[in-house]
């Protein structure tokens, strides 16, 4: 593996040395495959030899290998050739196909499973391919296809039964994604031309027939699968995604023979797995209409989700299901008995909500199939209307070839209308309706209904016979007085002790919309047409009161309104106090931000900056300098700015019932003498500035200190009758430090001084808490630091 750069040490390399080496010890060395990957040139030398491929190949397909060498070689030899090493797909794809080639693909001679009737009780003997070893054959044909397609699709189609080998082994899950492989060639230009020769040779009848419902359900299953696959791989609705395009396959399978056969199936009486053929069935007449809808440039959000081009040059021919179409509309009778009477239910199961009858898969079904023959019977292709002009020209003529069907008196109907006729005459929307209240907790059911209903209350009332399907769904299904039964019983299940809601009432709230609409957007084509037939009277008073209710029940927020000031709602005595606390708090920020408004200095980026209003202090963006004899704030603003605030807007943002949580301002009262060399006072200040001064701090004071300090001011000021401070000057010359050095010399720092002439900076623990407890009892409505943040 590191050959590249030098460190030909492996032990790999050193085996490959010997002269006699065999195949058998290389592939024990564990770095086999990475080496192979990193293309080390002494292993492929060694592996490109004829022998050694052949050998490889053998390795895959070989049945005879011991225990230890079962699995690790096939794996092995899969692995290399996987490793698409050149040489060694030339090898076997050109230079020696006959001696590697054809002997590897003869792999799929080996005897096949058969197809099991549905009839046979014998246990059947071992048969097919090996599952791990098929997929290993099928990995390398994979890596040979997509290295030489154009060798590998002439070496298959070289023999006709190289399909037939392939739809043998069907029941192999690895051998149906290789035919599915082959299929999917046909997006490449080297592969063009595939998918015409499978359908030459038989394989969409090959799978058609698998689901004979005298066969086992495994078999439909598998063409069930095929075939879908095959659908979405040929897709026409979105032509911005991977496809195929429109080919022989799928030109087949909508075809009216194949479509007959196939309803055939589905509904024969006697066979004894007709209800999986039918299941298996309508899956895939589903999977055409999704896949091959003509009209899906007109819904805004796939044009805009997927990008649909708008220019017609561009869109593909649309898929015409008229045949397909026309086929289903003549078995709608027997689809609806099957309704009446499935062939799957036997009788009442026991559940935990008592022994009640199932819907059953089958009836399922077919009330999605005749969801999905609705949405295709309304495509414009298939109508006579709504039919734009950019598409009357260059379309082939399959889109309108058979979209017309004559009726017994010599008419002409569209197919569309045709489909719709069948619903009115053999009344499927009515029994569709009765099993929708019929089983109340199958939401599947409930939302396929919903959704027939809700293509026909919203169709064209004024050309087809759409209408007419609305009138049946409200004059034979009598819906309407069905909605207002099943309300009135779901209100009196409700209000007994333990009674439930039944599970259809959300789509009978949506059912019910769409009536009113209906009924507002065609009050004389369908109002005036039942009137006689349902009674207006109680559909009015449901709509009025109780579908009224539930509307606006559903339009308020989950979990209810949410609570307001003004809401009248009981509250207990933590949430009055709480409210108060609100208040007072509501009430400093508004005073604050009058203040800061007066002051003209107001600005909402600043809001980080002073966290602390709440408490009116503006020291906490400070920095504090530790002297010996003096503790310093440097501010980072000015505080002439700040000194202009009312008094007693200060006192009040200072309050606070939790005073520890607060470290106390131990910056006030303490002797204002000047560090040498740094600060000094010039006498040019009078005594209102000295009054000023000694007031800087008193917003931080409560009242008790507030009286210390007027009292100790009056003292001083008879005492002295000048200050010897005055504005700050910087102070770096001699004189300036003769003078504080002097000053310092008369202060006696160890003479004890009376504490009564003195404001103590801190207070006793005694004090604090007699002074905590006073502030309580005189304002309960203080609030701690951390609700004041949050507010």
């Amino acid at each position: 593996m590191f050959w590249r750069f030098g460190f030909n040490n492996s032990a790999l390399e050193g085996l490959l040395d010997k002269a006699d080496v065999t195949l058998e010890e290389v592939l024990e060395e564990e770095d086999i495959i990475q080496e192979a990957k990193s293309l080390n040139p002494k292993l492929i030398e060694f592996l490109s030899k004829p022998d050694k491929v052949k050998a490889l190949l053998n390795y895959i397909t070989a049945t005879d290998l011991e225990e230890p060498q079962r699995f690790k070689y096939p794996f092995l030899a899969s692995e290399l050739i996987a490793c698409e090493i050149q040489q060694i797909i030339d090898l076997i794809v050109i230079e020696q196909k006959d001696e590697l080639l054809v002997p590897f693909w003869s792999y799929l001679d080996r005897p096949a499973q058969p197809r099991r009737r549905a009839s046979d009780t014998t246990v059947q003997p071992e048969a097919g391919l090996d599952s791990l070893q098929a997929s290993y054959f099928c990995k390398t044909i994979g890596v040979l296809l997509s290295k030489y397609p154009v060798e590998m699709m002439s070496f298959i189609q070289s023999n006709p039964e190289n399909l037939n080998k392939i739809l043998a082994h069907l029941q192999t899950s690895a051998i149906m994604d290789l035919l599915l492989t082959l299929v999917r060639m046909e997006e490449l230009r080297e592969g063009k031309g595939i998918v015409k020769w499978l359908s030459e040779h038989g394989l969409l009848e090959n799978l058609i027939d698998r689901l004979d419902p005298y066969l086992d359900s495994e078999e439909h299953s598998i063409a069930q699968q095929c075939i879908c696959e095959i659908i979405r791989m040929s897709q026409t609705s979105l032509p911005e995604s991977p496809s195929i395009g429109l080919n022989d396959l799928i030109i087949n399978l909508k075809s009216e023979a194949t479509m007959r056969k196939l309803a055939k199936y589905m509904l024969d009486p006697e066979a004894p797995n007709a209800t999986s053929t039918l299941v298996n069935g309508v899956s895939i007449i589903i999977d055409i209409i999704r896949h091959n809808n003509a009209d899906l440039e007109n819904d805004p959000a796939v044009t805009g989700l997927y990008g649909y081009s708008s220019n017609p040059a561009l869109r593909p021919a649309p898929v015409s299901l008229a045949d397909m179409l026309k086929v289903m509309s003549d078995h709608v009778p027997e689809f609806t008995h099957l309704l009446l009477k499935p062939r799957s239910v036997d009788g009442p199961i026991r559940t935990t909500l008592g022994e009640i009858e199932p819907l059953g898969f089958e009836r399922l079904k077919i009330c999605e199939l005749f969801a999905e023959l609705l949405h295709c019977s309304n495509m414009s292709n298939l109508n006579n209307f709504n039919v734009s002009a950019d598409n009357q020209e260059g379309q082939p003529k399959e889109q309108d070839s058979n979209k017309m069907v004559k009726l017994e008196g010599g008419e002409e109907m569209s197919v569309g209308d045709y489909l719709k006729s069948k619903f009115v005459s053999s009344k499927a929307m009515p029994i569709c309706v009765d099993l929708f209240f019929a089983f109340p907790w199958n939401n599947f059911l409930h939302y396929v209904i919903y959704d027939m209903l809700h293509q026909i209350f919203n169709g064209r009332m004024d050309v087809g016979l759409n209408r007419q399907l609305a009138i049946s769904l409200l004059k034979d299904g009598q819906l309407t007085d069905k909605i207002v039964i099943a309300q009135k019983a779901n209100d009196e299940e409700c209000a007994k002790p333990k009674g439930m809601r039944a599970g259809y009432m959300g789509h009978l709230t949506f059912i019910s919309d769409e009536i009113m609409k209906l009924f507002e957007g065609y009050p004389e084509t369908i109002v005036f047409a039942i009137k006689d037939d349902v009674d207006m009277e109680s559909w009015t008073a449901y709509c009025s009161n109780e579908l009224k209710e539930t509307k606006d029940r559903d339009q308020l927020p989950l979990g209810g309104l949410r609570p307001t000031e003004e809401m009248d709602i009981p509250q207990s005595d933590e949430e009055d106090n709480e409210d108060t606390i609100d208040g007072i708090a509501a009430s400093q920020y508004s005073r604050f931000l009058a203040q800061r408004g007066s002051e003209g200095n107001f600005d909402e980026d600043e809001e980080d900056e002073h966290d602390q209003w709440i408490t009116g202090r503006d020291d906490f963006n400070g920095e504090y300098q530790y002297s010996r004899n003096s503790i310093r704030l440097n501010a980072e603003e000015d505080d002439d700015d700040e000194e202009g605030g009312d008094e007693e807007d200060n006192e009040e943002y200072d309050s606070n019932d939790e005073e520890d949580h607060i470290t106390h301002d131990w910056t006030r009262n303490y002797s204002k003498l000047s560090q040498p060399n740094v600060l000094r006072r010039i006498p040019s200040h009078t005594v209102n500035d000295r009054e000023e001064y000694d007031e800087d701090f008193d917003h931080l004071a409560d009242a008790e200190e507030l009286e210390r300090r007027a009292a100790f001011r009056r003292d001083k000021g008879n005492e002295e009758d000048d200050d010897d401070f005055g504005d700050f000057e910087s102070a770096n010359n001699e004189q300036s430090f003769e003078t504080i050095t002097n000053h310092m010399e008369t202060l006696d720092m160890n003479k004890t001084q009376n504490d009564e002439h003195l404001v103590r900076a801190v207070k006793t623990k005694e004090e604090e808490e007699e002074q905590h407890l006073k502030q309580k009892q005189q304002d309960l409505h203080f609030v701690a630091d951390e609700q004041e943040g949050e507010i």
